[in-house]
């Protein structure tokens, strides 16, 4: 059979035709189907679970005060933090309602506000902030995680180990952060359900729905939570908190540092950036576009949650450790490279470009 140049020509044209209508025809609404069934519900389910579970500990911890309690709260509190963490990175939908995400997680908090309003509300022992409802409608700084941290590791956490009475109200204002904490995870987890209002929105976007007018919106939504994802980790989690050298860290700017959960958090951000990729749909288009790409992008991921996880320390002790700001470092550079080479290929593969992230502003 004799080719000749014009066969070859235009069998070249017909491959990159059928590569460009295959980037085209990217199947936005399978990765919207992918990330809500596979990762967006059983996340916040797992963190309405969890948070559940928190409320009960701190409730038991107030009804019979102990080490033992004390201590079994704190458990719970860890893992809250832990389910927390996965879906952090999804910063929108049912979360963004009712100032929900701020009242849960008010971080960060650079100035210190949360602390004074804490520390403040302790020393005047304010009834109301013993009280789910009245809480619910106090500054967000007084309500989630980080308040109810600073009550069970922070100044003073020793009174809730013994009957007392600033151990007393003390606890019952642990005890109404946890169950706030508690009733917004599980009214996040309830509006993801099947057949409510944002479902229809997130799976079904047309000209007339809000917020996605199409479904190549919510894949650029998806797209966001990815790469604001490892941004966060990088920049915000670990960068802050290291400085630019010992002397100038500031290990108090990481999140959950008073319970020594800074980098179990950050480990749990990328957790959660690393099943969006992986369940949510992405990992596949970059396999399109780029095949193996996803692979190696899936490995410099896993490689900075094993990081992080074997590290162990504290971050006071993580800022000033030399080895240990090598390796921070080295995650850092890594964790760049991998969301820079998935963005690109998801732009490309998706067709979706923004020029912001989920964390500007803050």
């Amino acid at each position: 059979m004799r080719v000749t140049l014009a066969t070859i020509l235009f069998c070249a044209h017909a491959v990159c035709a059928g590569a460009f209508a295959a980037r085209a025809e990217t199947d936005h609404a399978a990765i919207a189907r992918a990330a809500l069934t596979e990762v967006i519900r059983p996340g916040y389910a797992a963190l309405a679970e969890e948070t559940a579970a928190l409320s009960d500990k701190v409730a038991a911890l107030c009804e019979a005060p102990s080490a033992a309690s004390l201590d079994a709260a704190k458990e719970a509190f860890a893992s809250t933090v832990a389910a927390w963490s996965r879906v952090e990175i999804l910063r929108f939908g049912p979360i963004l309602d009712d100032h929900r995400y701020d009242r849960l997680f008010f971080w960060p908090d650079a100035k210190g506000l949360g602390d004074r309003q804490i520390r403040d509300a302790l020393a005047k022992g304010d009834e109301s902030l013993t009280k789910p409802e009245a809480l619910s409608g106090k500054s967000v700084a007084l309500q989630g995680l980080p308040a109810l941290e600073y009550l069970l590791y922070g100044d003073g956490a020793e009174t809730l180990a013994a009957p007392s009475e600033p151990g007393e109200f003390r606890c019952a204002f642990a005890r109404a952060a946890a169950t706030n904490s508690a009733g917004i995870a599980k009214a996040v987890a309830e509006d993801w359900r099947e057949n409510a209002s944002y479902e229809k929105s997130f799976l079904d976007p047309g000209p007339d729905a809000t917020p996605y007018h199409a479904p190549k919106e919510v894949t650029l939504e998806l797209f966001k939570s990815f790469t604001g994802g490892i941004e966060l980790v990088r920049d915000q989690k670990l960068g802050k908190p290291l400085g630019p050298n010992p002397e100038e860290a500031r290990p108090k700017l990481a999140a959950f540092w008073r319970s020594g959960q800074s980098l179990a958090d950050a480990a749990g951000n990328l957790e959660g950036v690393r099943a969006l990729f992986a369940k949510g749909g992405l990992a596949q288009v970059v396999a399109d576009d780029s095949p193996g790409v996803e692979k190696s992008v899936l490995f410099d991921l896993g490689h900075a949650i094993e990081v992080l996880n074997g590290i162990g320390q504290p971050m006071a002790e993580v800022v000033r450790d030399a080895e240990l700001r090598g390796k921070i470092e080295a995650l850092r550079v890594s964790l760049k490279s991998a969301g820079q080479t998935a963005a690109d290929a998801i732009s490309r593969g998706a067709g979706v470009t923004f020029g912001f992230n989920a964390l500007d502003g803050d």
